[in-house]
């Protein structure tokens, strides 16, 4: 019947038909809200670097749903929840992107998520804070570890590894912070590990010398910096070395990049951390995927550069095996009814939207690298 009524109006078939041949070949835009500029715009940098690699291959090897390609459109969310807002907003509604990655920092992706909710597909990237998933968006997912399930990990290694007696804590005062401080008082408090100082700071603050003066008078036996702006951190790290460092040191897991120790300038040397990929880690995934990456930088890749990557396969893979764009329901189901793999290993999503990493990795940073130290399986 179709048939028959398409050849009594020809010239709206032929029309038709040309309409049709061109949405195929559209491009599926993909948004991608990441600060590049302000303190965290390395992350953006590294985001976009691995968002590219991932469109790249998938381009190469043909599109997805039937021969379209990948397109990255990039906003810059200015590393605050305000930039965050107006970036979405305007990939949505200007750029008309059918998904949404990208996701640096926690308080700019919470923003964010109140945009995209009940909107389009949105898979954060990097942010951690669990505030994120655990507002149960049925079209929200999170390709990086948590804020609790990092911390259960290097936690765990600080209390029984490193037995400090007493430690002391200091970060900005943002929700990844919070929530950062919240697992740390836990895991010290079962550990019998007294907590001699909680210092915490604004977001325009670059002079920490007070706060650092005053818990050098408490003499602990280490130092827990929070901290996910790396330009920040950086400098934050600078003064703590000017000011004799302490007999331990720690940087919450999941933030430290290559470009952090790098603007450190050594002062970041014997720092303590974690996270959820290293370079070295020896499986076939993640070689191919470093040499992939070696296409575009000099040096070894990071995690941020991992999760832009894997963020942007997930989203094309997902859409190709649901066989659409835009049917946000069924894009979400097939990521959720599916295991998916990754440079890392096979990722699955649970309820929430949440990934787990296969491996978290303690790693410290010695003559400006990050060293693998311990490797944990993660159940």
């Amino acid at each position: 019947m179709k048939k028959d009524f398409l050849r009594r109006f020809g010239v709206f078939a032929a029309g038709l038909s040309v309409a049709v041949a061109a949405s195929a070949a559209d491009p599926v835009k993909i948004g991608v809200a990441v600060p590049l500029t302000g303190a965290a715009a390395s992350y953006g940098t590294d985001t976009r670097l691995g968002a590219e690699a991932a469109a790249d291959r998938i381009n190469a090897a043909g599109g997805i749903l039937g021969g379209r390609k990948i397109e990255l459109v990039f906003e810059d969310d200015k590393g605050t929840p305000q930039g965050g807002v107006a970036a979405v907003q305007k990939l949505i509604s200007v750029n008309r992107v059918k998904a949404i990655t990208g996701g640096t920092n926690s308080s700019v992706v919470l923003a964010e998520s109140s945009i995209t909710r009940s909107k389009i597909l949105h898979v954060n990237g990097a942010a951690q804070a669990d505030a994120i998933t655990d507002q149960g968006s049925p079209w929200l997912f999170q390709i990086n570890n948590t804020v609790s399930a990092n911390s259960r990990a290097f936690n765990g290694y600080l209390t029984k590894v490193v037995k400090p007696k007493t430690a002391a804590y200091m970060g900005e005062n943002t929700e990844f912070n919070k929530t950062v401080l919240e697992y740390l008082k836990t895991s010290l408090a079962a550990a019998k590990i007294e907590l001699v100082n909680v210092s915490t700071y604004d977001a325009d603050t670059n002079d920490f010398t007070s706060i650092i003066t005053r818990i050098k008078s408490l003499n602990p036996d280490l130092l827990y910096v929070s901290d996910a702006y790396p330009a920040r951190a950086s400098q934050l790290w600078k003064q703590v070395r000017q000011l004799g460092g302490f007999r331990a040191e720690a940087m919450s897991p999941g933030v430290v990049n290559p470009a952090m120790i790098k603007a450190a300038e050594g002062a970041m040397n014997g720092v303590l951390t974690g996270d959820i990929f290293v370079p070295t880690e020896p499986s076939a995934g993640t070689k191919a995927f470093v040499v992939e990456m070696k296409k575009k930088i000099s040096e070894d890749p990071g995690k941020v550069h991992l999760v832009a990557y894997e963020s942007v396969s997930l989203i094309a893979a997902a859409m190709n095996k649901a066989g659409t764009d835009s049917d946000y329901a069924a894009i979400s189901k097939t990521i959720r009814d599916n295991a998916w793999t990754t440079p890392r290993g096979s990722l699955k999503f649970d309820e929430k939207g949440r990934a787990t990493a296969p491996f978290f990795f303690i790693q410290q940073v010695k003559d400006g690298q990050l060293v693998l130290l311990e490797q944990y399986k993660v159940d």
